[in-house]
Parts: C-alpha cells; structure tokens; sequence
C-alpha cells in the first residue's frame, strides 16, 4: 500500500541550528570583548594626552608668567645699580603698583639692611639671616621655601615667593641685593584659571613635601603610592611623565616646574586630570556599537535558521522517505523545490518507486495452507 508519510522537523536541522546559535553567540561575544578593550585602550590613551598636554600647557603658561616678573627684576637691577636714592625708591614703588603678581620689592645693602622699600616697607630692618638675601647676593635665586609675611597694604599674613639677584654699580662690584615679594596668591589664582581652561588640576609642593598649591575642589592628600612613583622620577628630567595612582586616577608628575632659565627652587608637581574634562561620548558609542553587533548578530542568526530551515527539512524528509522505501514502505515522496540538489533527489527517488512498484505487484501471493481436518 503507497502511504504520504507526515514527517517533523528531525534531528539534523536542530543540531545545525544549535550549532549556528553557538557559533554565532561566540562571534557576537569575541566581537563585543574586541570592541569594549578596543575602547577602553583609547579612552585610555585620551585621558593619557589630555594630562599630559594640558600639564605641559599649564607648565608654559606659568613659567611664561614668572619669567615676566623675573625679566622685570632683573632689568630693575640693572637700572638701580647707577641711580639715586630717591629713583630707587620710585623704582620700588613703581613695582609694588604694577599688576599686582609683586606685593613688595626691596633693596638691601651688602651687610643685609633694607635701604629701599616698596612703600617704605621694612627700610631699615636687617634682612642679612634671610634665606633670600644670602643666596641672591651671589647669584640669581629663587627662594625654595615660600616665606609668611604680612602684606605691607592689607596687613594680613601672605605667602610669598622671593626671587633676589645682586645688583651691581658703575664698575661691576656688587652694592647690595634686590628682592621681588612675589605673591602665592597670585600663582595659585593663575593656576586655577589655567586648571579651569585646560580642565586639568595641578597639587603643588616644596622641596619638604609640603602642599604649596592645590586646585583641586576637595584638598584630600595624594595616594601614597603616587608619591613614592613620583620619587623614583625626581632625577629625572622638568618634562611630565605618567605616574601611577593605583586609585583610578591620571596623574603626570614633573620634579621641576620650572624651565631652566630660572634657578630651581625645588618645586614639584603633579596633575591630576578632572573626571568632569572627560567625554562621556566615548561610552555612548562604545554602546551604541554594542548594540550594533548584538542586532546583527540576532539578524545573522535569524537569516540564517531560515536559510537552514527551508534548505535542510526538504532534505531531510526526503532522506526518511528513501529509508521508508529501502524498508519495504512505499511512502509517495514529496516534491522538494528548496534546492537543486533536493529536487534531484526527490525526482531520483520517485523513479525508485515507481520501478519498485511493478515488481512488487508481479509477485505471487503468498499461499495461505488449508488447515488439515
């Protein structure tokens, strides 16, 4: 009897399927881990410029600065070095009025007595222990521990930064000594200003180790384990170098602040990059592709299992239909169109049958025995 089997969806179709799904899967997944390092390297290394850069800008921007007030006392020297008492007492004047970075600029004689002050300020008063007045005697210098000091205008107590360089007469010998009173306030007001352009903080300290200048917002001590990175660098050079913080952090270090054309005064400095500086655009598009990839791959899967559903059951029917026909049962198989090949075999096993038929119905029938009485 010629029977149309009814088949279901078989084995071989669900193992390749399964086997795409985990393929796939494992492609999506490689692919997202590729995308996600690929990312955090760059926000990385953006983060590594960013402090870097902005670092070396603030550096320029406050050497620039300073070698202003340190071009200005130098030219200051030269001029009081042949003149009057009362042009050096406008000179020191003129000084103290100009910008406001010098809050006070004196004249010592050789044996350390002030014999002109901005204002009047201190003349007279023996300055000859002061770290400033020893060494600008001999040489430029600049004062590597910031001096406490009552402002002359506002009578508060200041930070100051001194610089000092000797100031010569007529025939070269030296005749006294001559002071610029820098305010910190005025570098830590410039720093900020620059920290807030360029998005970067920068914690400034003296050759102890104290704290000179921070702009960060909350003033919290520095992870130790940046500090003893950056003492393994303070032999190195003034440029800016990565330190590790072990915190999350991007910090660059410098042991020397300034360029060397001004003395060093032992400053060193580490920047600190703002979490608020950086684009948060890098995260949105590593997301975005993400979700880019995790939709294609469920197309590509999707396509896919239809392309292996209508490729494969034909195949596979036709396949339980040839061993059907091989056991005896002669099932009428179907017409595959999803392919050539299944086409093909189909036809093929519709000329099986149909030779198989004729031989089958020209057999005798099988002699049933009378039963004996």
């Amino acid at each position: 009897m010629t029977i149309r089997r009814q088949h279901n969806l078989g084995g071989i179709f669900r193992r390749t399927a399964l086997a795409m799904v985990l393929v796939v899967a494992a492609t999506a997944v490689f692919v997202a881990k590729v995308v996600s390092d690929q990312a955090h390297e760059f926000q990385t290394a953006i983060e590594h410029k960013l402090v870097l850069r902005g670092s070396d800008a603030i550096a320029l921007s406050f050497n620039t600065a300073l070698m202003r007030e340190w071009d200005s006392m130098h030219a200051v020297a030269r001029s009081i070095g042949t003149a009057s008492q009362d042009d050096i007492n406008k000179f020191m004047d003129a000084v103290a009025r100009t910008g406001g970075q010098v809050a006070w600029a004196g004249f010592a004689a050789p044996d350390g007595t002030i014999i002109s002050g901005s204002n009047g300020y201190e003349v007279g008063k023996n300055v000859s222990s002061k770290r400033w007045f020893r060494d600008g005697i001999r040489v430029p210098s600049v004062d590597s521990i910031t001096e406490t000091a009552t402002n002359a205008q506002t009578g508060k107590m200041e930070y100051f930064l001194n610089l000092s360089t000797p100031v010569k007469g007529a025939n070269g010998q030296k005749i006294g000594v001559l002071v610029y009173r820098v305010r910190i306030a005025w570098v830590r007001s410039f720093l900020f200003e620059a920290s807030k352009e360029l998005g970067i903080d920068v914690v400034v300290q003296d050759i102890n180790g104290d704290t000179v200048i921070d702009t960060r917002h909350e003033s919290t001590p520095l992870p130790k384990s940046l500090t003893s990175s950056a003492s393994l660098r303070s032999k190195s050079s003034g440029v800016f170098h990565l330190v590790d913080g072990k915190d999350g952090g991007t910090y660059a270090f410098a042991p020397d602040f300034v360029w060397n054309k001004l003395p060093n005064f032992g400053w060193r400095v580490f920047a600190v990059l703002r979490r608020d500086n950086i684009s948060n655009d890098l995260p949105v598009l590593t997301q975005v592709t993400l979700a880019t990839v995790a939709a294609a791959a469920l197309c590509l899967l999707a396509v896919t299992l239809v392309f292996l559903k209508l490729l494969l059951r034909p195949v596979e029917r036709l396949a339980e239909d040839a061993k059907s026909i091989a056991n005896g049962n002669y099932v009428f198989p179907e017409e595959a169109t999803s392919s050539q090949e299944a086409a093909s075999l189909s036809s093929a096993l519709a000329i099986i049958q149909s030779k198989l038929t004729p031989q089958r119905s020209e057999r005798p029938p099988r002699q049933t025995p009378e039963p004996h009485s």
